[in-house]
């Protein structure tokens, strides 16, 4: 009889455990586009029938400290923050079981980890708090070409090509086309690491131009580079002494031979 009346109570209690437990909940990751407002869906799981009593922070989460950006008690939402102040609205319905928040006009600084946290004073086991990412998208930024070295005979060059701005980091890709603007497979010694291209022991065969493009999930842009490889001085000079003692050479007493 003893034994049964302990398992009742521990059942009991595990119910009751069970009944008063907050669960919040947030989606992993938010992605819009800077300049854009976001949505920072929150919602939870109360058995307490006094929401007016909750108590609802939005947190920035920061390497060094936590910065509160919302701030939602005794039934009136607040926003604090320097940075975000005016610019953070409380847009959930406690009574629905919804703490989402949204930020507006965003910026780069915005980027980071965001924590909902509710605290109810019949209600302070389980989970009281979740994290959600805020990553802000921007295009690529036209990208820079330039090219580093030598573009002679033999020599081994490298194509840059580097976006400013771009988030997510953009993915760069390389094309050629002929100088009749033939597409073409880049060089078999061809090196590409993001947006450079190393070029090794270039020939006329290499002249052309070369396409770099810029790519992230918003959008793409490119540039572009006319690339001419010459003979080096050294080819030329030789080239032109061989011409001058081959003409010399062929001639005797002031007839070609």
């Amino acid at each position: 009889m003893r034994e049964n009346q302990g398992v009742t109570l521990f059942t009991l209690c595990t119910v009751l455990a069970a009944t008063f437990a907050i669960h919040v909940k947030t989606p992993p990751i938010i992605e819009t586009e800077r300049k854009q407002n976001a949505t920072l869906q929150c919602s939870f799981e109360t058995t307490t029938t006094d929401r007016n009593s909750a108590n609802i922070q939005w947190k920035k989460i920061r390497p060094s400290q936590e910065e509160v950006i919302s701030h939602y008690f005794d039934a009136l939402p607040i926003t604090t923050g320097e940075s975000y102040n005016g610019r953070v609205a409380f847009v959930g319905n406690v009574n629905a079981n919804d703490a989402t928040i949204t930020i507006s006009k965003l910026t780069m600084e915005d980027n980071g980890t965001y924590q909902c946290e509710l605290t109810i004073p019949m209600d302070r086991k389980g989970n009281t708090f979740s994290n959600v990412d805020l990553l802000i998208l921007v295009a690529p930024s036209k990208p820079e070409c330039a090219i580093v070295g030598t573009a002679e005979f033999g020599q081994d060059i490298q194509l840059t090509c580097s976006s400013k701005e771009g988030s997510p980091v953009p993915a760069y890709t390389w094309e050629t086309f002929t100088p009749q603007n033939q597409l073409r497979q880049l060089p078999p010694t061809a090196v590409r690491e993001g947006g450079l291209l190393t070029l090794k022991n270039i020939s006329a065969d290499t002249t052309g131009f070369y396409i770099c493009t810029a790519t992230n999930k918003i959008s793409k842009d490119f540039c572009n580079i006319t690339l001419t490889v010459m003979p080096s001085p050294f080819i030329i000079n030789n080239s032109i002494s061989v011409l001058l003692q081959s003409d010399f050479t062929s001639q005797k007493g002031g007839y070609w031979i």
